[in-house]
């Protein structure tokens, strides 16, 4: 059995707990393997763990398919992690690093998000990010629905990986995926009663890779699977195998059955508890309670990235421009600049008048010349 890694902090209760992670790659029919830096709980207690030398163990002795990385507040575990990459890079990487949440709070500290970008993203395969998060990779504001297509290129071209932007009410519903050739809009998904929470979509895309008999589908068949829809690989691997009856003798109707076949969704076993391995050291500076927002400490990404003015009056958005090639907008008029509009227009309707006056003193000129050689 295939094994995948992860590597997150665990909140209880939220959709960073671990048991959503574990149970997603069991399900999935993958064997887990957790590495969690630190765990808080539901009274807002936590506790942090040196995962240092589970992190070399893992990277020296265990072998793993694919890894899935996710919420960390450490800046020290995502810089640890990259060096270990560094040596030897030998899986897809999935990257869901939740940096800011839906409603824009910051969730991790400034060193998180220069860690990421410095350090991890140059060796990611895959992504997954909100809009406001894709807002701050890509360096610029997503006013509009398809400056999200741009969004998810730019972040392909400066971190060479796919991109998988979560949509809400800006995007229409839609998730923007980008895969190296053109960005396009995914269908929103509509999530089957139990599916809301059962479920990791960074677990699930890394299990995607490392069954890879379909990894350009990786993402949409994830997001079927986290949706609670049916399995979207039996219906490819029924197509795939799917015969013309004009070559065989086979009948298609059984082909049709297998893919319209639906198995079943089994929940998870209730009294299931994800064994997880951690060094008990304590550290030298006490660690901050997590609030119930689940922001960090630290400051404020937007200041690090760029500014995200969240109420944006539609007159005073310009387009980003991305490329040298495309050329900035052209500054619209403003009040200051009447004045001096009104001037140059003033001279150069003198000049043209000037001009006027001296020509038609010229014609008058020539005809009393011709009037005096008669």
């Amino acid at each position: 059995m295939k094994t995948v890694l992860t590597i997150s902090d665990s909140i209880e209760g939220t959709i960073y707990d671990l048991l959503r992670c574990t149970s997603t790659i069991r399900d999935m029919g993958l064997d887990p393997l957790s590495v969690v830096p630190r765990i808080s709980y539901k009274d807002g207690t936590s506790e942090t763990n040196d995962v240092s030398e589970m992190l070399d163990y893992v990277f020296g002795e265990c072998e793993f398919s694919s890894m899935g990385i996710g919420y960390i507040t450490d800046p020290a575990v995502i810089l640890y992690i990259a060096d270990k990459l560094e040596q030897g890079k030998k899986c897809p990487v999935i990257c869901s690093p939740s940096l800011i949440s839906e409603d824009g709070e910051i969730m991790v500290s400034a060193e998180v998000y220069e860690a990421l970008c410095d350090r991890l993203l140059g060796f990611a395969d895959f992504l997954i990010v909100n809009t406001i998060e894709a807002e701050a990779f890509c360096g610029f504001e997503c006013p509009v629905k398809n400056d999200f297509l741009r969004a998810a290129k730019k972040i392909f071209n400066v971190y060479g990986c796919k991109v998988l932007i979560t949509g809400n009410e800006r995007t229409d519903g839609q998730d923007v995926l980008f895969e190296g050739s053109k960005p396009m809009f995914i269908d929103a998904v509509s999530y089957e009663p139990g599916f809301e929470d059962k479920y990791s979509l960074l677990s699930a895309l890394a299990c995607e890779f490392t069954i890879e008999e379909h990894e350009e589908l990786a993402a949409s068949l994830a997001i079927d699977f986290v949706s609670g829809r049916s399995f979207s690989r039996d219906r490819v691997e029924a197509q795939e195998h799917e015969v013309d009856p004009e070559v065989s003798n086979e009948p298609k109707i059984e082909t049709v059955e297998e893919a319209k076949a639906e198995p079943v969704q089994e929940e998870p076993k209730a009294s299931y508890e994800p064994e997880v391995k951690a060094f008990d050291i304590s550290s030298p500076t006490p660690v901050p309670r997590m609030t119930s927002s689940l922001v960090s400490p630290g400051k404020s990404i937007r200041d690090i990235a760029r500014v995200i003015t969240p109420s944006v009056v539609a007159e005073e958005v310009k387009p980003a421009v991305t490329s040298t090639i495309e050329k900035a907008p052209d500054p619209k008029g403003e009040v200051t600049n009447l004045a001096s509009s009104r001037l140059i227009f003033d001279s150069k309707v003198k000049e043209s008048i000037t001009d006027l006056q001296s020509l038609k003193d010229r014609l008058n000129n020539l005809n009393k010349l011709a009037d005096s050689g008669k």
